[in-house]
């Protein structure tokens, strides 16, 4: 009969004890990279941006003709002033997009934490917090389509304006 032989486990570190990255002691170190990851930013864009700035008007000497400088539509001439009045239902589906959008951007970053409340029971609680700020921007939505926000054929007669 053959016996099993185990292996010996290898001793258990300590990460703590063994990591060599330095400890941040203050908050002011944990901002001062986000100052220097920002600045980083700032500098990469300028300077891309002064590069082709030299590029185009210096070493090429690119001039501004009065043709360069007109409005371009898609290879149109302009017809009629720039200056207009746009329809402001462009602004309500703008804003109704901004809003779902945001939604978007603020329940990603909290799932992370809502399976941990799950992993410990409380997914009635999670549950109940995403649906009560779904819930209200879902309102929002209802008042923009009740009031006809979302209607491209709409006339001024339509708002009792007429």
């Amino acid at each position: 009969m053959r016996m099993a032989t185990t292996l010996p486990s290898p001793p258990l570190m300590d990460p703590v004890a063994t990591s060599s990255a330095p400890v941040i002691s203050s908050a002011y170190g944990a901002w001062g990279s986000v100052v220097v990851l920002a600045l980083l930013a700032v500098a990469v864009v300028g300077g891309a941006l002064i590069a082709v700035r030299l590029v185009t008007r210096v070493v090429d000497r690119i001039a501004d003709s009065k043709q360069r400088l007109t409005t371009y539509e898609c290879g149109e001439a302009p017809v009629g002033s720039a200056w207009f009045r746009f329809n402001n239902r462009f602004t309500t589906v703008a804003l109704t997009f901004l809003i779902f959008d945001v939604e978007l951007a603020l329940l990603w970053p909290i799932l992370p934490r809502c399976l941990d409340w799950v992993g410990n029971g409380d997914a009635l609680a999670a549950f109940i917090e995403i649906t009560a700020f779904a819930a209200t921007l879902a309102i929002g939505l209802a008042w923009v389509a009740v009031g006809g926000g979302f209607r491209w054929d709409r006339t001024l007669e339509d708002d009792g304006h007429g």
